[in-house]
């Protein structure tokens, strides 16, 4: 049989998937997230010479010229080879395919970070823990709330301690919630959401807060979502970013009009999130973003309950 067949007929060494996530839910800043219906799937391969390839199209794409070591799906395979003891000196193929947008707060980073650490756990000699990935990504992100929902799907609560361990809570999506979402065309820089925060806030506005995370955690648990408008509003960080992002508040006002349960900036933004709790109020919100003139689309998702699926044939 010709060789180049007989390989194309292989299965991958192992392949991912790994769902879209939004992080934050208004009040739930840096800790709390939710795993989204849009995924990126990465596929291992054999590779032809000793190093890491990477071959990558639709959303998640690399940019032109990106240097290998900056890419963050490679830096995450590494890590991944080295806390699993893989051994050294192999010639690996990455091929990425993602529905992710990037730059618009949808977790398309921490996706590329959980399919790379999965990805190089899966073929080393020691067996990984769950745990220990998600603090290795959170380690990778900077923080712990769009790994952890990317990671194990649902409603996540993921808290960074000290010590880097990361204190995890999932949480089952409520099945009469449905998710919308509108995506701009436009891009936004996290680095810059993020230097758009005060260093200080009142002791008045951090209790406010408090009760309204707490609220929040209460109505996912409960399937509560009469108390979403007041469990997502927030003061910590969509005050200061929603100045920066046209047309963004109006979107979320939008929605609450025509019938969302919540509303809020997904991670840093640009897009928007509603959370609806009927199919006709999703449906309204997501006919009048669509008619509201803003570039960008809106479109209903589902939220993921499996979190990164590996398969390793």
């Amino acid at each position: 049989m010709d060789a180049t067949l007989y390989s194309a007929r292989m299965p991958p060494i192992a392949s991912v998937d790994v769902p879209a996530s939004s992080a934050n839910l208004g009040s739930g800043f840096d800790c709390f997230a939710v795993a989204l219906s849009l995924k990126l799937r990465a596929e291992l391969w054999h590779g032809d010479e000793a190093g890491i390839v990477l071959n990558a199209r639709g959303e998640g794409a690399p940019r032109d010229n990106e240097p290998a070591e900056e890419n963050l799906l490679i830096r995450s395979f590494r890590e991944g080879l080295r806390v699993s003891a893989a051994p050294g000196a192999s010639a690996w193929r990455l091929e990425i395919s993602s529905m992710i947008p990037t730059a618009r707060g949808l977790g398309s980073s921490a996706a590329a970070i959980v399919a790379g650490i999965v990805l190089g756990a899966a073929v080393g000699r020691r067996t990984v823990e769950a745990d220990e990935l998600l603090a290795l990504a959170a380690r990778l992100e900077g923080h712990p709330d769009n790994v952890a929902a990317a990671l194990y799907g649902g409603f996540t609560l993921a808290l960074a301690e000290a010590d880097e361990r990361v204190t995890l809570r999932r949480f089952r999506a409520p099945e009469a919630w449905i998710p919308v979402a509108f995506i701009p065309q436009r891009e936004s820089s996290t680095r810059d959401m993020r230097s758009a925060l005060p260093s200080t806030v009142s002791h008045a506005i951090a209790a406010r807060q408090a009760g309204r995370s707490a609220l929040l955690a209460t109505a996912i648990m409960t399937s509560d979502a009469g108390l979403l408008h007041a469990a997502m509003a927030d003061e910590l960080h969509q005050p200061y970013r929603l100045p920066l992002l046209r047309g963004t508040r109006e979107l979320m006002e939008l929605a609450y009009e025509r019938g969302a349960a919540g509303a809020c900036l997904s991670g840093a933004g640009p897009t928007v999130l509603a959370v609806c709790d009927s199919p006709s109020s999703a449906h309204a919100v997501e006919k009048a973003w669509n008619a509201a003139g803003v570039a960008g689309m809106a479109t209903r998702l589902r939220f993921d309950t499996s979190g990164a699926r590996l398969d390793t044939p």
